[in-house]
């Protein structure tokens, strides 16, 4: 079957947007959509939500098939603050539901015999856990009342988007190797179908990461930016 490239509108049902990129589901539940919306449109769905609805068309559209045409200047022409909602709200999905839970299907993959590799692993895992801890929880507790404050106009404290911009680390390079050393060296007497499970998972991590550090630093950073240099020189 071909597949067909739809762009998603205000006025479709955000039941036919869904049925289109079931992917988008998690998209919802990181902005606050939750299901049961019927035969309401997206743009009502959003309204209710009280979630902008260009800005999820935004997201909708990128992350579902790179459709957007111009795609930085798009961006700048909507408000941040939906974005820096959908950030946060990316961050708690990955540290309290994504993270631990495949760390739980690990625990479980390797037989008896494999202790020691099973070690490596989680080892492994959890040092990686860490750094995406202290990586997301520096966007939560600085970064982003930093940008809220720089939006109102009422920021005070001596801090420049450059400083993140400086210390932005990798998080998706170790998810690679992870995935790499599952599928190398793991030998075949683990559970196999749950090692598939645990695989497709972190795939799926990468690639919203990798869209998620887009957001972060081809469009939110390059936008704070500018609103610094604007600031600055008034």
């Amino acid at each position: 079957m071909q597949n067909i490239t739809i762009i998603f509108k205000k006025t479709m049902k955000m039941s036919d947007l869904i049925d289109a990129d079931y992917r988008l589901l998690l998209l919802l539940n990181r902005i606050g959509i939750t299901l049961g919306f019927g035969e309401k449109t997206v743009d009502n769905v959003c309204k209710e939500s009280g979630f902008d609805t260009d800005c999820f068309l935004f997201l909708a559209n990128f992350q579902s098939n790179k459709s957007i045409i111009n795609v930085q200047e798009v961006f700048d022409s909507l408000p941040l603050e939906p974005f820096l909602q959908y950030l946060k709200n990316s961050h708690s999905y990955f540290l309290d539901r994504r993270l631990p839970n495949i760390r739980r299907k690990l625990e479980l993959v390797f037989s008896d015999s494999e202790k020691r590799l099973k070690e490596m692993v989680l080892d492994f895992f959890d040092n990686y856990t860490n750094e995406v801890f202290e990586h997301m929880e520096y966007e939560d507790e600085v970064v982003f009342p930093y940008v809220r404050a720089l939006i109102n106009e009422s920021a005070k404290e001596q801090y420049s988007i450059n400083i993140f911009e400086e210390r932005h680390n990798d998080i998706e390079g170790k998810m690679n190797d992870l995935k790499q050393i599952l599928m190398k060296y793991v030998p075949g007497s683990t559970d196999q179908m749950l090692m598939v499970n645990i695989l497709t998972e972190l795939y799926m991590s990468e690639e919203e990461l990798e869209a998620h550090t887009f957001i972060e630093d081809g469009l939110v950073i390059p936008k704070v930016k500018r609103i610094e240099k604007s600031r600055n020189a008034n």
